[in-house]
């Protein structure tokens, strides 16, 4: 499936591709010209969820890098939280799952051009991406803290004035700025290396090349049982954690149609099986329910 890069300019002026829209928006030549031949079925104005329901699939953006969120297993199959939940949202819609891989940027920029429908990606909602694209309602809570060299770091502070590494694109790098500053604390530009690849982060805190790497707590826990001698600095938060399903922006009967599927998910159970796979006590990262999925009165 193709993406569109939206850094390059248009192939014609914008009023011409007003007209041609009203012109060809039948044929979907627009939607092949603005989408790299994603065809996102839906013009502007209208809602996404009628071609979804049309063409009978759901299209997912999910990562494969994000244990225990969604990852590629010992057995090469995709898995993980998230895909477990994209899964239960599609079958609420009625409709089929597509899973369509995405990473930290391409998550935005696939819903901004049509080549996925949702964002079911471990993405915290923020203000910040909220200017980007839509949430749904919250259905994963969880905190960001560091994983460190337990025989060199015991503390935040141990961190204060050293390199440290991030996902790219990572909400974490805010959260560490805010608290440094919380704290009284200066960062200088040099202190935060941005990595688009969560192993070679973790290979970097081992090698000692950045004293620490910021990112979901689940996730650092997944790595540290994989790595002797690296923990996690586990009683402290530098910022919490609230993922959402991320949605094209100003299309609210897709919104309210992935809220109801996540309602449902809560309200029949289904959501409880699945977070008892992933996180529950007897799974390979127990991590304790905080919150549940709100589910509105049917009336």
């Amino acid at each position: 499936m193709g993406s569109h890069d939206t850094s390059r300019p248009l192939p014609f002026p914008v009023s011409r591709r007003t007209l041609l829209r009203s012109l060809f928006a039948t044929a979907g030549v627009l939607a092949a010209l603005s989408s790299g031949g994603a065809f996102p079925e839906a013009q502007a104005g209208e809602t996404l969820l009628t071609a979804i329901k049309e063409r009978g699939v759901l299209r997912a953006g999910i990562r494969r890098d994000n244990p225990p969120h969604s990852f590629i297993d010992d057995k090469g199959q995709w898995v993980g939280f998230d895909v477990d939940i994209a899964q239960g949202v599609a079958e609420e819609m009625g409709v089929k799952l597509e899973r369509v891989p995405v990473d930290e940027m391409t998550r935005i920029s696939y819903l901004q051009n049509g080549s996925i429908d949702v964002a079911v990606a471990s993405m915290s909602h923020t203000w910040k991406r909220d200017d980007a694209v839509d949430f749904s309602q919250t259905y994963f809570w969880s905190k960001q803290t560091f994983l460190v060299d337990g025989s060199k770091v015991k503390s935040y502070d141990d961190l204060v004035g050293k390199v440290v590494g991030m996902s790219r694109g990572s909400h974490a790098i805010g959260n560490w700025r805010g608290w440094l500053a919380k704290n009284g604390k200066t960062l200088s530009p040099d202190q935060i290396v941005e990595f688009g690849n969560k192993q070679a982060a973790v290979e970097a805190v081992r090698q000692g090349a950045i004293a620490g790497y910021a990112e979901d707590y689940e996730v650092l826990a997944s790595y540290a049982k994989k790595h002797l001698g690296l923990t996690i600095l586990s009683s402290q938060a530098i910022g919490m954690k609230q993922d959402g399903i991320g949605l094209r922006e100003n299309d609210s009967k897709l919104r309210d149609a992935v809220n109801r599927a996540l309602q449902q998910l809560q309200a029949k159970g289904t959501y409880d099986v699945i977070y008892d796979r992933w996180f529950g006590p007897n799974s390979a990262m127990p991590i304790p329910v905080e919150e549940r999925i709100e589910v509105w009165p049917n009336g």
